[in-house]
């Protein structure tokens, strides 16, 4: 399912970048509250002018902190301090492309910022366990269709030792839409 080519109707973000646009499948019907989250955040211009502050190639790039700007900060949209929970989908994995959100080690602190798995083989470490374990992985809520080559390129960015790359790299903003 998370391969599958878009269907007209579903959930689509354009994700409009310095070196180009992204666009990603939503899987709202899979993982509701995690796809509000995002498409509530994009729509209310949270994400404008937010840079990917952590890129590690062949691992992920990492963005979406709109209030400190370098991986310490953002919130849910619920407002300033909220987080949400976990959730999870056994279809949705970390395959190239899957858009998962960043969190502490602490439960439920999702909030805004979010990362794009790079490696061609994925990062399945990162996904939750199918033996009904506590939520230990990170949480899929959607699926890169396009813009593969901008992926690459911010991947490729040089970065200093914390992760941080030397150049900017900036989510201009995202446009929810639907697929036609």
């Amino acid at each position: 399912m998370q391969k599958d080519a878009p269907k007209a109707g579903e959930t689509k973000a354009t994700i409009k970048t310095n070196r180009g646009d992204m666009v990603a499948r939503l899987f709202p019907g899979q993982v509701p509250g995690l796809v509000e989250n995002f498409v509530e955040l994009a729509k209310a211009g949270k994400y404008t002018n937010v840079p990917f502050h952590r890129v590690i190639s062949g691992f992920m790039v990492q963005g979406g902190d709109f209030t400190n700007k370098n991986g310490t900060g953002g919130h849910s949209f619920k407002g300033a301090g909220t987080c949400i929970g976990d959730a999870y989908h056994d279809d949705l994995k970390h395959i190239r492309g899957a858009l998962s959100y960043a969190k502490t080690s602490m439960p439920n602190s999702i909030g805004s910022q979010f990362f794009i798995v790079h490696p061609q083989d994925g990062a399945h470490f990162l996904d939750h366990p199918k033996n009904g374990g506590p939520a230990e992985g990170y949480s899929v809520f959607g699926q890169l269709v396009e813009g593969w080559d901008v992926l690459d390129a911010i991947a490729a960015t040089k970065t200093d030792r914390g992760d941080r790359p030397q150049e900017d790299q900036t989510i201009l903003s995202i446009e929810i839409s639907v697929f036609e």
